[in-house]
């Protein structure tokens, strides 16, 4: 029997720390915090790939479009920055400087091998814009919640800058979806040249 009653006492000591809080209750705003936090570290690691994509990308429309959304982002850090601060009544520690890791699936290693020795540099820009894609997709639904999660907790002064984001990450999925059919058709002739050269071997 004692050793059920402490197996029993052990079972309730393993309950999750985040749901103890340690004793105290976290507050709406800092739970806001949180998840805002959350956001600037997607959006640090997006500045750093906007950056990366624009010196990378060989057509000159996607760097232009890659450029504009690269300063909208840094609003959206600045944005996210301002609320964190308000939220969190001035401290200046509250903003996070990491950076999170992007949403971006990686094939098996089989087919990345296959893709290394097999892919042009035009199906490298084509596979780099669906990366984009899905990136800006990620955070079209990571504002939408945020926004969401606004309004149950009241914060009336972060709705609408949430939803200013949620329009740029809009804007700019949409943008990818319009120009895909030209991206493909400029990068085709190389993509086109790699085929009949492997069907002519």
């Amino acid at each position: 029997m004692a050793k059920k009653r402490t197996s029993k006492t052990r079972t309730k000591s393993n309950v999750p720390t985040f749901t103890k809080m340690k004793g105290k209750r976290i507050t709406p705003n800092q739970k806001l915090i949180l998840h805002l936090n959350e956001a600037l570290a997607i959006e640090n690691a997006a500045v750093q790939r906007l950056q990366s994509r624009i010196k990378q990308t060989r057509i000159e429309n996607v760097r232009q479009r890659l450029q504009v959304h690269l300063e909208e982002t840094k609003g959206q850090q600045d944005r996210l920055k301002q609320l964190i601060s308000d939220l969190g009544n001035g401290q200046k520690n509250a903003s996070t400087k990491d950076k999170a890791q992007l949403p971006i699936p990686t094939p098996p290693k089989s087919l990345t091998n296959m893709f290394g020795r097999m892919m042009t540099d035009a199906e490298s820009e084509l596979s780099a814009v669906k990366e984009d894609a899905i990136v800006e997709n990620a955070e079209i639904i990571l504002y939408d919640m945020l926004t969401h999660l606004a309004e149950r907790m009241n914060a009336t002064n972060a709705i609408d800058i949430l939803l200013q984001s949620l329009s740029e990450e809009r804007s700019m999925a949409d943008w990818i979806k319009t120009n895909m059919p030209d991206m493909v058709a400029q990068l085709w002739p190389e993509i086109e040249a790699s085929i009949a050269t492997v069907e002519g071997e």
